[in-house]
């Protein structure tokens, strides 16, 4: 996806993106007058996107978060329009998490149409932080695990 590359800096020895999908079909109430979703639903479809990613990788799932008192905040947030939904399409969302050495978490995503007509490109970046709000500078001992798991390949 150069889309993310280009925001997502790589080195060759990173470890692949983690990746998952998700459909889901565009509702009556997340249209507007002109029939086409509203522009700032997409921001709720990114976040379908990551419930999926948390299901496919439980370790950076919301209930694993609330879990060890951790949020992760979006400190980041970048859409690009390429054609409207609209209601009831049915949406496919894919969401990749690409590797960084930084404590975040750096999401692309692609939400497309049945048809396979791209909708949206977008970016998102979260920030790990305590439940005050305050920015984790130290990996959580969870999270350096997960990370492991990653990097050695134990995770597709």
């Amino acid at each position: 996806m150069g889309f993310a590359k280009s925001f997502f800096t790589a080195e060759p020895t990173d470890p692949t993106g983690l990746v998952a999908k998700t459909e889901r079909r565009v509702r009556f109430e997340e249209v507007d007058m002109l029939g086409i979703v509203w522009h700032g639903h997409y921001v709720s479809f990114l976040d379908d996107g990551r419930v999926a990613l948390g299901d496919r990788f439980p370790a950076l799932s919301y209930a694993r978060m609330k879990e060890e008192e951790m949020a992760a905040p979006i400190v980041q947030l970048h859409i690009d329009y390429q054609a409207p939904l609209v209601f009831d399409d049915l949406m496919l969302i894919e969401t990749t998490l690409h590797w960084t050495d930084a404590l975040r978490l750096n999401f692309s995503y692609q939400i497309s149409r049945a048809d396979g007509r791209l909708a949206i490109k977008a970016y998102t970046v979260q920030l790990f932080t305590d439940l005050k709000g305050a920015v984790l500078l130290i990996p959580p001992v969870w999270i350096e695990e997960f990370r492991q798991q990653w990097k050695t390949g134990m995770l597709v």
